[in-house]
C-alpha cells in the first residue's frame, strides 16, 4: 500500500539555471505572448474592437460624414499599429531592467515555487526573490526559454533555457510546469 511516499519524492524534484539574463529574452517572451497565445491574441482583438468602436461612435455622435468617420477609423488604426509595436519594447525593457539588477542568476525551480538569486550588478548586494506557482496561471515555451506569465500582462518572468545545468532540467522543468500551471 502507498502511504504518499511518491508524492514526498516529487515534492524534493528541483532543476537548477544559472545564466545572465538578456533584454532579447524578454523582448521575444513579450512578443510571443502577445501575438502566440491566445490570452494575448485575446487582449490584442479587445484592443482592436475597443479602438475601431471608440472611433466610430465619437464622430458618429457629433454627426460627421461617414467620410470624416472613416477617416478617423483609419487614422485610429494606424495609430493603434505604431504604438503597439513601442508599448510591447517598453514592457519588455520594464521586465529585463527588474533582473538586470540579479546580474548573473541562479534559479531553482521546485515543485511548489521558484526561487532566484543573482550576486548583484558592480558587486552590489546578493538580490533574491521566492515566488510561488500561484502567482502564475500559465507558461509557455519556446526552442531558447520557459516563460511564467501573470494575469497583468506586465508580469513575466523568462528562464532561458541554456542556463541548464543538466540536460535533463529541461525536461524536468517541463515536467514542473505543466504540473502545476497551465500551458499556453
Amino acid at each position: 500500500m502507498n502511504m504518499g511516499g511518491d508524492r514526498v519524492q516529487e515534492s524534493t524534484e528541483q532543476a537548477v539555471f544559472v545564466y545572465e539574463p538578456t533584454q532579447d529574452d524578454y523582448t521575444k517572451a513579450v512578443r510571443r505572448f502577445t501575438f502566440g497565445t491566445w490570452p494575448g491574441i485575446r487582449g490584442q482583438i479587445g484592443l482592436a474592437a475597443f479602438t475601431l468602436g471608440l472611433s466610430w461612435v465619437l464622430p458618429t455622435l457629433k454627426r460627421f460624414s461617414p467620410a470624416v468617420t472613416a477617416f478617423v477609423m483609419a487614422c485610429a488604426v494606424l495609430t493603434a499599429l505604431v504604438t503597439l509595436p513601442r508599448v510591447l519594447a517598453r514592457i519588455a525593457r520594464e521586465q529585463y531592467a527588474d533582473m538586470e539588477d540579479y546580474g548573473a542568476c541562479r534559479t531553482v525551480v521546485r515543485e511548489d515555487r521558484l526561487t532566484t538569486t543573482g550576486a548583484g550588478v558592480d558587486g552590489g548586494a546578493e538580490l533574491s526573490s521566492d515566488i510561488e506557482w500561484r502567482v502564475f496561471p500559465w507558461y509557455f515555451e519556446t526552442d531558447e526559454f520557459f516563460a511564467v506569465k501573470t494575469r497583468n500582462t506586465r508580469g513575466v518572468f523568462v528562464l532561458p533555457k541554456r542556463g541548464a545545468q543538466d540536460p535533463a532540467d529541461v525536461d524536468r522543468v517541463r515536467a514542473l510546469l505543466d504540473r502545476n500551471l497551465r500551458r499556453i
